[in-house]
C-alpha cells in the first residue's frame, strides 16, 4: 500500500538502468537516475512521508468555491508509510483536524488493524480491513492485483522483451486487466535484430473475454529498435463483431540533447497513444499524449534534475444519451514539475527528498469539471517509528466491522469540521451561514 501511494503522489515507478560511467546521467537508456534511486529506496521498503497542500478552482461545476478554497488556505495533508503501516494526517494552524492509520502483520497472524478517531478496529486479514472501508470493495481489488510489468514505470522505456514474456507467461483464465481475461495463450512471433543481441518485434494473436462472456480477438505488433532518437511503435485490433472493434495505435520518441559535456542537457520522451472504432455500433476515439521532459545539470557528484511530466486526454463518445451526462466530448491535462537533487552514494539510509508541482484540469462537453493542484514534498529514508507493531497490539483494540468504521468515519467528519470552522476567516462564515 505505501508503494502504491507513493507511485501515485510523485510518479515514481522506474525501471533500473545501466550505469554509464562514474555518475550516472539521463539519456535514451534512462530517462531519470534520480528517480531510479529513489525507487530502488522505495523498493526496500525505506520509510516514506509526504506533504500536500492542495488548491481548487472548479469543482463538479459548483458556481462558488470561494468556501472550500478557504478549507484548503494553510491546510496540509500528511502521509507516512513505514514497513506494515501507513497513516494520514490533516492539520491546520498546528492542529490535528484528522488522522487515521492502517497497519497489516506482515506473517498474516495478528491480521490488521485501523485507527479512526482514535480507537483500533482489529479485522482478520488486509482484504477485510479494506472492504470495510468506503469503496473498500474497489480497494481490495487494487490490492490484490499483482504487477504483470515487474515494476516497470512509465517514465523508463519498457523493454520488449520483458512485455513478450509476460503476453507468453499468461494462461487461459488469466486476468489481464479491468476484468478481461486471457482466453488462450497468446501466441508470439519474435524477430531479433541483425546481430541477434536484441529483441526488435513481436507479432502477436490471441482471445480476452470479458465478465459477460464476450470473446475479443487480438492481433498486432510491437516494434522496439535502436539507434540515437528511437521510436518505439505498437498497433493492435481488438474485435468481438463488425459493431465492436477498436484499434490501438502507439508510438513513443526518445531523444537525448546534450549542451555541456557530462555537465547539462535535456532528455525528452514524446508518447502519443490512439484508440478508435465502434462499440455498440457508435463510434468512439480517444487519443493519449504524455510529453516529459528532463533538463539536468551534473558537476561529477551531484545530479540535479528538472522532471516535467505533461499528459494530456482527448475522448470522444458518439453513444445516444452521452451528451446528457457530458461524456460526449472529454478533455483532461494533468502536469507533474519534480525536482530533486541526489549523489551517486546516496541510499535509503540517507535518504532522498523531492518536490512535486501538480496542476490538474478536466473538460467535459465544453464545461470545467474540475481545475486545481497541488504542491507535494516527498522524503524517502529515516528510522521506523513501530507503528504496526503498536497497531495491532490487541489489548486496547476493538473488533472492526463496516457498521464500525462507518460510525467511526462520520464521528471523525463531524470532528474535522467542528475544528475547522472556527479557523475561517469571516466571509467563509458568512457564506455557510446563508447556505453555500
Amino acid at each position: 500500500m505505501k508503494q502504491t501511494i507513493t507511485c501515485l503522489l510523485a510518479l515514481l515507478l522506474v525501471l533500473l538502468c545501466a550505469a554509464a560511467g562514474a555518475q550516472t546521467l539521463p539519456g535514451i537508456d534512462c530517462f531519470s537516475p534520480g528517480l531510479i534511486r529513489v525507487n530502488q529506496a522505495a523498493q526496500a521498503g525505506a520509510p516514506v512521508t509526504a506533504e500536500a497542500q492542495l488548491t481548487i478552482d472548479n469543482a463538479l461545476y459548483a458556481r462558488d468555491l470561494s468556501v472550500l478554497a478557504a478549507m484548503l488556505d494553510g491546510t496540509a495533508v500528511r502521509y507516512a508509510g513505514e514497513t506494515g503501516a501507513d497513516s494520514l494526517v490533516i492539520e491546520r494552524e498546528g492542529r490535528t483536524l484528522f488522522s487515521g492509520a492502517m497497519a497489516v502483520d506482515g506473517d498474516g497472524a495478528a491480521g490488521a488493524a485501523i485507527e479512526l478517531g482514535g480507537e483500533t478496529y482489529l479485522f482478520p486479514s488486509e482484504q477485510d480491513a479494506l472492504a470495510a472501508l468506503p469503496l473498500g470493495t474497489a480497494l481490495a481489488a487494487m490490492s490484490g492485483m499483482g504487477d504483470p510489468m515487474g515494476g516497470l514505470p512509465v517514465l523508463e522505456r519498457v523493454p520488449l522483451d520483458r512485455v513478450a514474456a509476460w503476453m507468453e507467461g499468461l494462461a487461459a483464465g488469466d486476468e489481464i486487466a479491468a476484468g478481461y481475461t486471457a482466453q488462450a495463450p497468446f501466441v508470439l512471433e519474435r524477430t531479433m535484430s541483425d546481430d541477434g543481441t536484441r529483441l526488435v518485434r513481436i507479432d502477436l494473436s490471441g482471445s480476452v473475454a470479458g465478465e459477460d462472456g464476450s470473446v475479443w480477438a487480438v492481433e498486432g505488433f510491437m516494434r522496439q529498435p535502436a539507434g540515437r532518437a528511437p521510436k518505439d511503435t505498437f498497433e493492435m485490433t481488438f474485435t468481438k463483431d463488425e459493431d465492436n472493434m477498436l484499434e490501438l495505435l502507439y508510438s513513443s520518441l526518445r531523444e537525448n540533447t546534450i549542451t555541456r559535456k557530462n555537465a547539462a542537457g535535456e532528455t525528452t520522451v514524446d508518447t502519443t497513444l490512439k484508440l478508435a472504432g465502434k462499440l455498440g455500433g457508435y463510434g468512439i476515439s480517444s487519443r493519449l499524449r504524455v510529453r516529459q521532459g528532463n533538463k539536468w545539470t551534473a558537476d561529477g557528484e551531484n545530479l540535479s534534475e528538472k522532471i516535467t511530466v505533461t499528459a494530456t486526454l482527448t475522448h470522444q463518445d458518439k453513444t445516444p444519451g452521452r451528451r446528457m451526462q457530458r461524456l460526449n466530448e472529454v478533455s483532461g491535462t494533468i502536469k507533474n514539475v519534480i525536482s530533486l537533487t541526489t549523489k551517486e552514494t546516496d541510499d535509503a539510509k540517507s535518504g532522498y527528498a523531492l518536490s512535486d508541482a501538480l496542476t490538474l484540469e478536466v473538460i467535459m462537453d465544453g464545461n470545467t469539471f474540475l481545475k486545481g493542484g497541488a504542491q507535494i514534498a516527498l522524503a524517502l529514508g529515516g528510522e521506523e517509528s513501530g507503528l504496526a507493531a503498536a497497531m495491532l497490539e490487541r489489548g486496547a483494540a476493538k473488533e472492526g466491522s463496516p457498521e464500525a468504521l462507518e460510525a467511526a468515519l462520520a464521528d471523525a467528519v463531524q470532528a474535522l469540521s467542528a475544528k475547522l470552522y472556527p479557523m475561517l476567516g469571516e466571509a467563509a462564515l458568512e457564506k455557510i451561514e446563508k447556505g453555500l
